[in-house]
């Protein structure tokens, strides 16, 4: 199932399933819905997007209901999340499927929100987003990256195949401190990006699935645990930093899970705060843990926790050719 394409003139929906970041943040939200409307896009902030309670937006209740207003809203194209944060877990048993498969459109997020793209995606076969989000991406000052745009204009508003995706040029992870709005006072400083690594060799095609790997975690034992047979599983760990020995007990889960023996290959984000020799030992981890197994495995990927990102459709067919050194999406996303 597809979500019919954005185009300009559509209304875009916000949401904050998780954290309440809009709250403590006010400016970084204005900043996304304005660079949105001078793309010629509405955008309507659901109603408790913009509360806190404690360490979330809103109760469960509140947060639910957003998501299932402004899926049920024909007005509304696209629903895309404010922040992320550590509790859409909570959604889980309140969301309506049903509601959500009889009214299709484009559901964007990363992070946390990877909890409602795999659960969506699982339980009603709609197409969902792994992509920026209204605080950290389309609020970039002074204007969100050029490659994160492209990349989500490919994903959601040509209805074409996205095609093959090349590595960033330039990449950071400078923090410019929200509190003080230190953020709005010049962009983030970019370095060269070396480019992706490639662990491992061979090809893959599959449809693509996956997310954070500390929100996946949330999802193990539920009936909303992704299909991995013959995917392309996408990873990325978050701004919290788990060390290489968290990620290895992880990984080691997933041996003994049977993923590894189940997908047609690995995409593995670009870790955030990370020094060279964490990465390093990162990357040895992932190749020992999948040693033996014959999919191409490719990580410091352009997703997720970094910036610039590209979108990733859940759901969609792509395929990863590690002698060639290519990934593409071979279908399209939207209709």
């Amino acid at each position: 199932m597809k979500a019919a394409r954005l185009r300009p003139g559509d209304t875009i929906g916000v949401v904050s399933p998780s954290w309440g970041g809009p709250a403590a943040y006010p400016h970084r939200l204005d900043n996304a819905v304005a660079w949105l409307e001078s793309r010629g896009f509405g955008v309507r902030v659901a109603t408790h997007a913009r509360g806190q309670d404690g360490f979330v937006s809103g109760s469960a209740e509140e947060r639910v209901a957003d998501l299932h207003e402004m899926f049920a809203d024909p007005d509304v194209r696209a629903i895309i999340a404010s922040v992320g944060g550590d509790h859409s877990c909570h959604l889980l048993p309140h969301l309506d499927f049903d509601l959500i498969a009889e009214n299709p459109k484009v559901f964007m997020g990363y992070s946390d929100i990877t909890v409602l793209n795999v659960a969506i995606r699982q339980r009603t076969g709609l197409v969902t987003f792994n992509g920026p989000a209204m605080m950290t991406d389309f609020a970039e000052y002074p204007e969100p990256f050029d490659y994160t745009i492209r990349h989500f204009e490919r994903a959601v508003c040509t209805g074409e195949a996205i095609g093959r995706i090349e590595p960033a040029s330039l990449w950071t992870e400078e923090l410019l401190d929200w509190r003080t709005k230190t953020d709005l006072t010049r962009a983030r400083e970019l370095s060269a990006s070396p480019g992706w690594a490639w662990l491992r060799g061979g090809a893959g095609e599959g449809e693509l699935i996956g997310g954070c790997l500390e929100s996946l975690q949330h999802l193990r034992g539920t009936d909303v645990w992704p299909e991995m047979d013959g995917r392309l599983l996408f990873l990325e760990t978050s701004e919290e930093k788990p060390s290489p020995a968290k990620v290895d007990g992880i990984l080691m889960d997933y041996e003994n899970m049977g993923v590894w023996d189940r997908i047609d290959g690995l995409l593995v984000g670009r870790p955030m705060y990370y020094s060279d020799a964490e990465k390093a030992e990162l990357r040895a981890v992932i190749e020992r843990r999948t040693a033996g197994y014959a999919f191409p495995v490719v990580t410091d990927m352009d997703f997720g926790h970094t910036a610039p990102q590209f979108t990733l459709p859940l759901g969609c067919v792509a395929r990863i050719d590690a002698g060639a050194r290519t990934f593409e999406v071979v279908e399209p996303a939207v209709e």
